[in-house]
């Protein structure tokens, strides 16, 4: 019983000592907070760096800054999946030949969005806000004596968006538009803890589950202007109040198969979203080739959180992309036929581990266009890496491949076509 006692009251979660090694897992660090938080679109910016605060589209679901949708078409509505495909290889001190890559694919995003008349665009839709999965072995001493049993560290699970966005534009030639996102951020993260040593009769499992939901804000505005007959340039910006988020965490042990305790509940545990603010910077050349710059910060340190070997900290991501377009004139006016983008980005995660920042960085590129009657594909191709050696930490290279498909089509209500 004193196993059992030990297992339920210390569940070690936070990976801070230097004994554990990396199993079969797609992503190490989603073990902390939330899991690992996706900064990316996975929308036409994303063969761009992801870089879209001041940028635009008439033909795609662009909501990196919620206010950007209203350069939709009026009455053609959009219908759109977006998912992904990712191949990382490991490198550091606990990889070994049997844990040294992963390969994962997701749906990451599904949208459905109306410009409903001349200054007003809607969108609701669903996308992966945070992922964990993650697996360790380590060594942890029983407690009241000095034996050390081996153990094996679990996560899994992760947390979705929900979103509607509406977005306005105001003023006689609607230059101006302002946009709010309201979201839903709902999931469970499920940490377990394995004690299966040959010393001891049996197994014993401590499985920590908290199931989150919380009410969530962004609001953009964007502003766009010609500066000369072929230029026009976009300014952008993006803000999202801080808050809290409240889980419902219970506890389920197990000895061998037997339970000792089933999805008891042990309290509350509270996570936090940062106040987050961006700027996005965009010039375009005779309306067919944008050169886009994004700047965003996340303020996790005023949250003050520092564990054992851990700590929060601000993140900041820096992005850059090239987008050339050709266009055609339809039904509906001009309209997108075929796109290229490259891009870049640098991103500081908001954890630091053993004193160590963990940066990421990544090159992109994509392409799109018409497939056929209604059907526009997008392509983007991104490589980078993520994390450090030092400290015995773990390195990540990574190639990722997205695919995204939009049908469209003008939208009839009681026989009639929208004009």
């Amino acid at each position: 019983m004193r196993i059992i006692k030990n297992v339920f009251t210390g569940l070690s979660i936070t990976c801070s000592c230097a004994m554990l090694h990396a199993q079969n897992m797609s992503n190490p660090y989603s073990i902390y907070e939330l899991g690992d938080i996706d900064f990316r679109h996975y929308n036409r910016t994303a063969g761009m760096g992801h870089t879209g605060i001041a940028f635009q589209s008439n033909t795609s679901f662009v909501d990196n800054n919620p206010a950007s949708i209203t350069s939709l078409i009026k009455s053609v509505y959009l219908v759109n999946v977006a998912t992904t495909g990712k191949s990382v290889t490991y490198k550091g001190d606990p990889i070994g030949l049997d844990n040294s890559n992963s390969k994962d694919f997701w749906i990451k995003r599904f949208t459905l969005a109306l410009k409903l008349n001349n200054f007003w665009a809607s969108g609701i839709g669903y996308r992966q806000f945070s992922n964990m999965n993650y697996k360790f072995t380590g060594n942890k001493t029983i407690e009241g004596s000095n034996q050390t049993v081996s153990t094996i560290y679990e996560g899994d699970g992760g947390l979705h968006e929900y979103f509607w966005t509406n977005a306005f534009a105001v003023g006689k030639k609607k230059r101006l538009s302002f946009g709010v996102r309201s979201s839903l951020i709902a999931g469970g993260l499920n940490h377990s803890e394995i004690i299966a040593d040959a010393s001891l009769p049996n197994s014993f499992t401590t499985k920590i589950q908290d199931y989150v939901g919380k009410l969530h804000f962004q609001g953009g505005v964007l502003y766009r202007k010609p500066i000369s007959q072929k230029w026009d340039i976009a300014l952008g910006a993006t803000y999202a109040p801080a808050s809290n988020i409240t889980s419902e965490r219970t506890v389920t042990v197990l000895e061998g198969s037997s339970e000792v305790n089933s999805n008891e509940f042990t309290g509350n545990k509270v996570f936090h979203l940062p106040q987050t603010f961006g700027l996005g910077l965009s010039l375009t050349k005779n309306n067919k080739t944008t050169y886009a710059l994004d700047f965003v910060h996340e303020d996790w340190a005023s949250f003050k959180v520092k564990e054992t070997g851990w700590q929060l900290v601000n993140s900041n991501r820096i992005s850059g992309g090239v987008n050339f377009s050709q266009y055609t004139y339809t039904r509906n006016g001009l309209v997108e036929k075929r796109n290229f983008q490259v891009g870049s980005f640098f991103n500081q995660s908001y954890l630091q581990i053993r004193n160590e920042p963990i940066y990421e960085y990544g090159i992109t590129a994509g392409i799109g266009g018409i497939l056929g009657q209604g059907l526009l594909y997008n392509v983007a191709l991104e490589g980078g890496s993520r994390g450090t050696t030092q400290q015995k930490l773990i390195k990540e290279n990574y190639v990722q491949l997205t695919l995204s498909f939009t049908y469209r089509d003008i939208l009839y209500t009681k026989g009639k076509k929208y004009d």
